[in-house]
């Protein structure tokens, strides 16, 4: 016997109707909106266990016409399906309705039973209407042991959800964004948002700023299928579904952005005044996608507020357009500074840029202890770095005394520096460092590919032997960064890589996600991860720090997360020929740059067995350097 309501009792702020519906036994509650109202909504007799033999109880939203309703499930517990996906018990949603009702010809859109984790928690309409049907399947009158669902409904302005961008004609996923003196900001969506995207989705947003300004994009949410287990760990290159940034008017501009996974407030801007954002997924595991909002900006950037005290440099605001780089130091350096003050030094870059900061000399009040080995900063004058991730303002560290900082890189176009000093003393000179806005990361080696925001190549045609290093060497890598190594060979050349320095922060051997290791790794195959080659993390061993390729195209990807950090990896490459068994061995060579040639120092002493080889050098020429003590080598050169 069909169950009725009358007999049951359900937590609702709407009205118990007889409604149009698929059998027209059904009993149906009706949620009305109130102008962007909200509420709650149970399953009979939540939460004790639900009854069996309901025939359906059809949950109906009815919103405004400029509503959208939005649905939240807090708790479910229904009977779980059988082995082939079979569900008995069971909550059908429709959620693309043109008028709120259902019957024979309407399509579920969704079918949920089982637990919570086996259903979308968080489900909208396309439109003003949406229905749930609720059904159980008999079971001789007694209950079962499932307390059934609670949720919450929220009536929604559609008007939130809609791109202020127009359309291309004949295109069904192509915007344009002109800048102008009535249109300097707005929104964009991924298309259905804030429904799920469709399978094989293709869509650009391009963006037009006047002459002088340029485009701020900012992703207030990104929800992407990915095949990685944790967002943090995620590898955009190698993701279905993806979101990329081009600095220009097309997608053979630079990409500035690469967005896949789960992410929250992630921030581009343009080098110029045109911007390109793509959006592709596959044809599978469709999530809700992103939103995100835009802003046509000036290129001048006034600071914010005054100086903190007139006569010194303190609260700067340095931009990359009208200092590359330069220095920034505490008020009077060389000589003592005043207190107690407080300065910040802000930077902001553009497109790929992030900021590259060295000190120079750190020379701090430090109240007791040792200042060559401070312990601990706290009521001391100190230096803290302030860097952006995932929209969130997180501290590097704090340093003090006159322990001088490593060099430091940010993780987004935005830095910020602060000095506080509470202690006067002539005796102290205070801190100096440089800065540089740089695009290459810190790598000074290999040819930077535009297809990625931190992606070189490196080609045995152009140069046969060279070295590689994680971002910001011999510094301390950024967090949340992504860089791909890609060696391309000829013929049947192989690829060798000898790491003779690395330490990447992580837990051996597996360097997994669980255990927030960062890492490289390595792969035979452009787009995908090679899983018979180990992961790299910690310090391994010598004989795990030799790799070989199998083929003439490798792949090195270093990855980091957005919790810990360190020096990174030093590593030598030299594309083999394949006669050629036992490779020659790389010294560290003289470099332009003083950073490289400290560290070749400071890492290498005792490695004699290490010769210096010319970039451009042979692989014959280079096998003779290695056994140049036989007078045949000699000879034949």
């Amino acid at each position: 016997m069909r169950v009725g309501l009358a007999v049951l009792v359900i937590h609702m702020t709407g009205l118990l109707h007889t409604c149009t519906s698929i059998n027209p036994a059904c009993d149906c509650v009706v949620y009305q909106s109130h102008g962007l109202s909200s509420g709650r909504f149970t399953s009979p007799n939540f939460p004790q266990y639900y009854p069996s033999n309901i025939n359906c109880v059809l949950y109906t939203f009815i919103g405004d016409a400029t509503e959208i309703i939005e649905l939240t499930f807090i708790q479910f517990d229904l009977k779980m399906p059988d082995p082939s996906g079979r569900c008995f018990d069971f909550l059908r949603v429709y959620q693309n309705l043109e008028r709120p009702e259902v019957n024979e010809h309407n399509q579920h859109d969704m079918e949920f039973c089982g637990g919570y984790n086996s259903i979308q928690s968080t489900i909208y309409s396309s439109g003003r209407s949406m229905v749930l049907e609720f059904h159980t399947e008999p079971r001789s009158g007694r209950p079962g042991n499932y307390t059934g669902f609670k949720g919450i409904y929220r009536f929604l302005n559609k008007a939130n959800y809609i791109t202020t961008g127009i359309r291309a004609q004949g295109k069904q996923c192509t915007y344009d964004f002109h800048s102008n003196s009535s249109h300097i900001s707005g929104r964009f969506f991924s298309p259905f948002y804030p429904q799920h995207y469709k399978a094989s989705t293709s869509c650009r947003y391009h963006f037009h700023a006047r002459q002088g300004e340029r485009v701020r994009i900012m992703f207030t949410n990104i929800q992407l299928h990915h095949i990685d287990a944790s967002p943090s760990y995620y590898s955009c290159r190698d993701s279905p579904d993806v979101i990329t940034v081009y600095d220009g008017t097309d997608s053979q501009a630079p990409v500035i952005g690469q967005f896949c996974s789960v992410r929250n407030s992630e921030e581009v801007v343009s080098t110029g005044s045109e911007l390109v954002v793509a959006f592709t997924s596959d044809d599978r595991n469709q999530k809700q996608g992103f939103a995100a909002t835009y802003e046509f900006m000036s290129r001048v950037i006034k600071p914010k507020g005054p100086k903190s005290i007139p006569e010194f440099q303190c609260n700067e605001n340095i931009n990359s357009r009208h200092h590359r780089n330069g220095t920034i130091s505490s008020p009077n350096y060389p000589s003592a500074y005043p207190a107690p003050i407080t300065c910040r030094y802000i930077f902001t870059g553009v497109g790929r840029e992030r900021i590259q900061l060295r000190f120079l000399h750190m020379d701090l009040h430090f109240p007791s202890g040792n200042p060559a080995e401070p312990i601990d900063c706290s009521g001391s004058d100190s230096v803290s770095v302030y860097i952006i991730i995932n929209g969130n303002t997180e501290k590097l560290n704090t340093w003090c005394g006159r322990r001088l900082p490593p060099m430091l890189m940010s993780s987004q176009h935005k830095m910020v520096v602060e000095f506080k000093s509470f202690h006067s003393s002539p005796a102290v000179t205070g801190f100096k460092a440089q800065y540089s806005f740089v695009t290459n990361f810190g790598i000074l080696e290999g040819q930077q590919d535009n297809r990625g925001t931190c992606v070189f190549n490196y080609q045995s045609t152009v140069q046969s032997t060279g070295e590689i290093t994680s971002p910001n060497y011999n510094g301390q890598y950024p967090r949340n960064t992504e860089c791909h190594y890609l060696f391309y060979g000829r013929g049947k050349e192989r690829v060798h890589i000898q790491f003779v320095d690395f330490d990447v922060d992580g837990i051996n051997p597996r360097c997994e996600e669980s255990t927030n290791s960062d890492y490289v790794s390595f792969s035979n195959f452009a787009e995908t991860e090679d899983r018979k080659m180990t992961r790299l993390c910690g310090t391994p061993s010598k004989e795990k720090r030799e790799i070989w390729s199998d083929g003439p195209f490798f792949r090195v990807i270093f990855k980091s997360n957005d919790i810990y950090d360190s020096t990174g990896f030093h590593a030598y490459y030299q594309f083999i020929g394949p006669d050629v068994e036992t490779p020659p061995q790389l010294l560290p060579k003289p470099s332009d740059d003083p950073r490289r040639n400290a560290a070749s120092s400071s890492v290498y002493p005792s490695r004699s067995g290490y010769l210096p080889l010319a970039p451009h050098i042979s692989l014959t020429a280079a096998v003779c350097v290695v056994v140049m003590l036989l007078s045949q080598c000699a000879k034949s050169r």
